[in-house]
């Protein structure tokens, strides 16, 4: 039998009065299990996020966000003795695979932390090309972004290194789909999401293209899994936008004739295995 659970692998924390609790009343009615939400771009958002998994430990799975400035190796620890549950990693100051990161990502697989990198271009919220700290006005406190250092290839790197640890990569890799697909074939514990302007602008018979091999193909998976379930469910927009996502898949489970084994591991199945969640 099928089991029915809808995981929403990525997800922000959006910094407005009482998010949680928003975001608990619309996924209950959306019928959304769990929700892997992502830490607060603010001073004190990893105690907000606390909160927010104190308050629903069976809903909230919390992703505190790295800082690579700030944080250390043995932050991880910390963050899995405060109950969350994976790191969110963004904006490097090197190349998501450069050997200085190793320490973070061998703490991050000893204590069975997914890893969620954002990939691909990230949002540019000013003129200047610069942005600044989250914890201080101080425009000394400005850097530069590199979204080269964010290529899904690195996570290919990562993923051989780090075979035990489960990566899950957002948005394909847009715009660097095809290297974000291949990575994924030959690695068993490396996954990815069609959240953002991925799904909504990128036809269904494109994705198919890309993520075209199956246990039956003559080039296929090592494991002998289907492309299909290397993806995840992720919404990564404001909680009263999710149902217009789940739409965008539901579509894409149409218009391609997934399988309902399929639809199911997309949708919550895989995301739970990522985890350690047992239901």
């Amino acid at each position: 039998m099928i089991q029915k659970i809808i995981i929403d692998a990525h997800h922000h924390y959006q910094n407005v009065p009482d998010y949680p609790d928003l975001l608990a009343e619309e996924y209950a009615l959306l019928g959304i299990s769990k929700v892997c939400l992502i830490s607060p771009n603010v001073e004190d958002g990893i105690d907000k996020l606390k909160k927010a998994v104190d308050k629903y430990p069976d809903f909230i799975l919390g992703l505190p966000q790295y800082d690579w400035e700030n944080h250390k190796p043995e932050d991880i620890h910390r963050f899995k003795d405060m109950g969350f549950s994976g790191v969110k990693f963004i904006r490097p100051p090197l190349p998501y695979h450069h050997k200085n990161f190793w320490p973070v990502y061998e703490k991050c697989q000893m204590f069975h932390m997914p890893g969620l990198f954002h990939l691909g271009i990230v949002g540019r919220p000013s003129t200047t090309g610069i942005m600044k700290a989250a914890t201080s006005d101080d425009a000394t406190e400005a850097y530069f972004i590199d979204n080269n250092f964010m290529r899904p290839i690195y996570l290919e790197t990562i993923a051989r290194l780090f075979p035990e640890w489960q990566i899950h990569g957002a948005h394909l890799g847009n715009p660097w789909f095809e290297e974000a697909t291949m990575s994924c074939r030959w690695n068993p514990n490396l996954y990815f999401d069609l959240s953002g302007s991925t799904l909504k602008k990128k036809q269904p018979e494109y994705l198919a293209e890309l993520l075209w091999w199956n246990r039956f193909t003559r080039y296929r998976d090592p494991d002998g899994r289907d492309a299909w379930e290397k993806i995840v469910f992720g919404s990564d927009v404001a909680y009263y936008e999710t149902h217009d996502v789940l739409h965008d898949y539901d579509n894409l489970f149409r218009t391609l004739k997934l399988s309902n084994e399929i639809k199911w591991k997309i949708l919550g199945e895989t995301a739970s295995k990522m985890y350690g969640i047992k239901y």
